[in-house]
């Protein structure tokens, strides 16, 4: 399945109907507006203010949708403290809406989204006025907690805290020492019999109360210093029993005025209209900001526009179409690629090879001209994630439950790639589990006893998995090699090929036939001599295009790689790691159910249910986990490293940031599903058919 070709799409049209033309290649959703050649002379679009248009509503519909999601979290928490009380807890759950397939909507419905979007944006105005509340009341109650803590220790004061002050003759002090410091307190007493003091009140520290005569006041302080004393910095205007009860009853006001804002923003904005209008909005706005960055790319001369475009091949007559039956006053043409262009990637998979787009992605954009590893990807992905995990069990209920949620979301097919990745991975973990005789970790005695065949158990013979590790290995780093030699053929480079590739087939047959010949001299020094031959193709290729000594060095230098690919080989030991861990943990877990039903068969039977369920969850929710990160991993490395260059950026046509909602597919079929391009003679179209007008969608909507 090679990546999808190009095509460019060259375009003079009127500024009058520059809009209307972006709204037309967002609906055909296939047309990716790219930077217009700088050499022609021209005027970049101005498009300051609809980019700040675009951007400020997206900020307020992001903050909006922050806002809600918070309230969900303070109403889940609300709830809890409502304790039992059913009547005074609020039921708001707009997350039903979620299920099932991501809703599908009009394209006319959609663009027409500026018609309705004032009641949500004045929606989203009340959101902001109980944001700037919320934040003003947080701030009230620190500041009442803060007051709060700084009075409750003088609440046994029956007067009020002002009345506490210096005379002409005297000085007056209240305030506070560490509890540590309450055995000093004593001797600061004997020190000073004409000084007076009491202890007024103790939480945590001690409050006193102090009196005495100007002339050692001085001295006092000093003494008090050592002491950490903390003058009382408490509000002062009445009684601290009053100032306590007047802050108790303005903390319930705030907690009431909290609660009412979630009641109100519950009742009138956590409902599935609002949120669904919220999800549109989104949507609409970042095709228009996508729009605002493809004008940008357009050159502009006085009342008319330049635009450059990228096409797939299997759009381009649809595009063709729709644009020339279109009423815009448009002069355009559609060309093959020139040399030193770079389009864009996009590879048409089947549904099989779709989700494991996004695992190489992750690593590197295939480049334009590169081989489409995603089938290879997809493979060994599979292979792998079923020998990491190796358990009958586990992949049952890995398959079932991602078949569960894809039935009920329904999703497109570029869509939740991680999901159908757990159902490709559950039915290898299904079949290396029967290969492996791995059932939730039931010792192999009881398979076996069972009359339940299987070839060999990892826990019980580890070198003979490990030996199938290296040998997985082994097949898919020679699949790279073999990847990279096609490579190297179709850029009319044979000998990078047959020295640079071939040698490390040689190599590794001769290694397998002298490791394994044995007393046969025929085949163990075939070995040898491929093994000869090996060497001296690789010390060739290191040779290839280089000059003088410089060929000499190369040769050589080339040796290097046999390190880096015994190196490479050996990481794939974390396919022998990670099997034997999965029946490992399952075994022990099992072993301590049993040891519970030892131990007292009433405590065992209602604990060893839960251990194993426990036990059995974790493990393959650690073990699922590990197997995707470590498998990507491979795929990264070592593989990759045979023959990947990557460096390409994704086709990312008008339409495509569209996350919440899909076009509906009677106005506009999915561009993923149609057929790979054919080869072959260029005939009259049949009335009749209507595949190429059809590939008119947003494909990754």
């Amino acid at each position: 399945m090679p990546n999808a070709t190009m095509k460019k799409l060259i375009g003079v049209g009127s500024v009058s109907e520059q809009k209307s033309l972006l709204k037309l290649l967002t609906k055909l959703g296939c047309v990716e507006v790219t930077q217009a050649n700088e050499e022609i002379v021209g005027e970049a679009v101005d498009t300051e203010r609809e980019y700040d248009e675009a951007t400020l509503k997206l900020a307020k519909i992001e903050f909006a949708d922050r806002f809600i999601r918070d309230e969900k979290t303070f109403l889940k928490t609300l709830n809890k403290t409502k304790g039992k009380n059913k009547e005074e807890k609020l039921d708001c759950s707009p997350e039903k809406a979620k299920l099932g397939p991501k809703p599908e909507v009009e394209f006319e419905k959609f663009s027409d989204a500026r018609s309705w979007e004032h009641s949500v944006f004045a929606g989203l105005a009340t959101l902001e006025e109980y944001n700037s509340e919320i934040i003003k009341l947080k701030a009230e109650s620190s500041k009442l907690a803060n007051r709060l803590e700084q009075l409750l220790i003088y609440s046994n004061i029956n007067m009020k805290l002002s009345e506490f002050h210096s005379t002409k003759f005297a000085t007056v002090m209240l305030g506070t020492i560490p509890q540590g410091k309450k055995a000093l307190l004593q001797m600061l007493v004997d020190a000073f019999p004409s000084v007076v003091i009491e202890e007024v009140g103790e939480r945590g520290d001690i409050a006193i109360g102090l009196i005495c005569l100007n002339d050692v006041a001085e001295e006092l302080t000093a003494k008090l210093t050592e002491l950490e004393f903390a003058v009382c910095a408490a509000d002062t205007s009445d009684v601290p029993a009053n100032l306590i009860s007047d802050i108790k009853i303005r903390q319930r006001e705030i907690i009431y005025r909290r609660e009412e804002i979630t009641k109100t923003v519950c009742d009138q904005f956590m409902t599935v209209d609002f949120l669904s209008n919220i999800a549109m909005l989104r949507d609409f706005y970042s095709v228009e900001l996508q729009k605002v960055n493809a004008m940008r790319n357009m050159k502009q001369i006085k009342s008319t526009f330049l635009f450059e475009a990228w096409v797939p091949t299997v759009s381009a007559e649809a595009v063709d179409n729709k644009l020339e039956q279109s009423p815009l006053t448009l002069a355009y043409i559609l060309r093959d690629i020139e040399e030193g262009e770079c389009p864009p990637t996009l590879c048409l998979n089947n549904s099989i090879v779709t989700p494991y787009q996004d695992v190489t992605n992750m690593f590197n954009v295939p480049s334009y001209a590169e081989i489409n590893p995603n089938p290879f990807v997809a493979f060994f992905f599979i292979l792998f994630f079923g020998v990491m995990i190796s358990d009958f069990g586990y992949g049952v209920i890995m398959t079932l439950g991602s078949l569960i949620v894809l039935a009920i979301k329904k999703p497109r097919k570029n869509e939740m790639s991680l999901v159908k990745i757990l159902v490709a991975g559950g039915i290898s973990t299904m079949c290396w589990g029967i290969a492996f005789g791995g059932y939730f970790g039931i010792d192999t005695a009881i398979i076996e006893a069972a009359g339940i065949p299987y070839w060999f158990s990892p826990v019980n013979d580890p070198i003979k998995m490990l030996a199938l590790s290296l040998g997985l290995g082994i097949m898919q780093m020679m699949t790279g090699i073999a990847v990279n030699a096609y490579a190297l053929f179709k850029q009319h480079k044979p000998l990078d090929a047959i020295f640079g590739c071939f040698s490390w087939y040689a190599l590794v047959i001769g290694l397998a036939m002298f490791a394994l010949g044995g007393s046969i001299a025929g085949i163990k020094y075939t070995g040898i001599a491929l093994l000869a031959a090996g060497l001296l193709g690789l010390m060739a290729a290191g040779a290839l295009h280089k000059r003088g000594i410089k060929k000499v060095g190369g040769a050589f230098g080339n040796l290097y790689s046999l390190v880096n690919f015994f190196s490479d080989l050996l990481s794939y030991t974390r396919l022998f790691g990670l099997g034997l861990a999965t029946g490992v943990i399952a075994l022990v877990f099992n072993q301590i159910g049993m040891v519970m039903l030892d131990i007292n068969i009433v405590i065992g039977v209602i604990m060893t249910p839960l251990i194993l369920i426990v036990g059995h969850t974790f493990n393959i929710g650690i073990n699922t986990l590990g197997a995707y990160v470590h498998n990507s991993r491979l795929q990264f490395v070592e593989f990759f490293g045979k023959f990947y260059e990557g460096g390409g950026y994704l086709f990312a046509p008008l339409g495509s940031t569209m996350t919440n909602y899909n076009f509906t597919l009677e106005s506009a079929p999915n561009l993923i599903d149609v057929p790979k391009e054919k080869k072959g003679k260029k005939g009259k179209k049949d009335k009749n058919d209507t595949s190429a007008d059809e590939i008119a969608i947003v494909p990754f909507a």
